[in-house]
């Protein structure tokens, strides 16, 4: 975990022998009816902590359930940005004291391995926003680290 500029950044990284395609396929088809493997009740509770007054089905959204664009919503996330077969960055949509990110990219690794990373990126906003980021690291870091085995599993890793 490191503090830059003012932001926290805490980050996830997994090597598989998995191909680049089918790691990707699996990043891009997350969210929506297929969930967020077993990470999916604790991002499903957290954005429907969020959003009592909305029903159970505005919490999951996706137009396309293979392809996202730039954008689109993501369930509780909004595509910012989107590079495939290489990088995909969410913003988040739930309501917390700052913003937050989460990044997902691809890299090549040595021999025929290939580098998954999973970044978050928080910015608090006061002291809250600070409480925040502390209080939810560890939970965070379990549910993220279990998100990205999930992935690379389900790519056949």
């Amino acid at each position: 975990m490191a503090r830059t500029r003012g932001f926290y950044v805490d980050t996830v990284e997994r090597t598989t022998t998995a191909g680049q395609d089918a790691v990707w396929a699996v990043v891009e088809g997350l969210g929506g009816e297929r969930g967020w493997y077993s990470t999916d009740p604790v991002w499903f509770a957290r954005a429907a902590a969020n959003r009592l007054h909305l029903p159970p089905s505005r919490l999951r959204h996706r137009e396309d359930p293979r392809r996202l664009a730039v954008g689109q919503r993501l369930d509780w996330w909004t595509v910012e940005s989107l590079e495939p077969p290489r990088r995909l960055r969410l913003r988040s949509l739930v309501r917390m004291p700052g913003e937050a990110w989460l990044d997902i990219s691809l890299h090549p690794g040595p021999g025929a391995t290939l580098l998954y990373r999973q970044t978050t990126v928080f910015r608090p906003a006061g002291a809250a926003g600070h409480a925040y980021w502390w209080g939810m690291l560890v939970p965070h870091r379990v549910v993220l680290g279990r998100l990205a085995g999930d992935v690379l599993r389900h790519a056949g890793s």
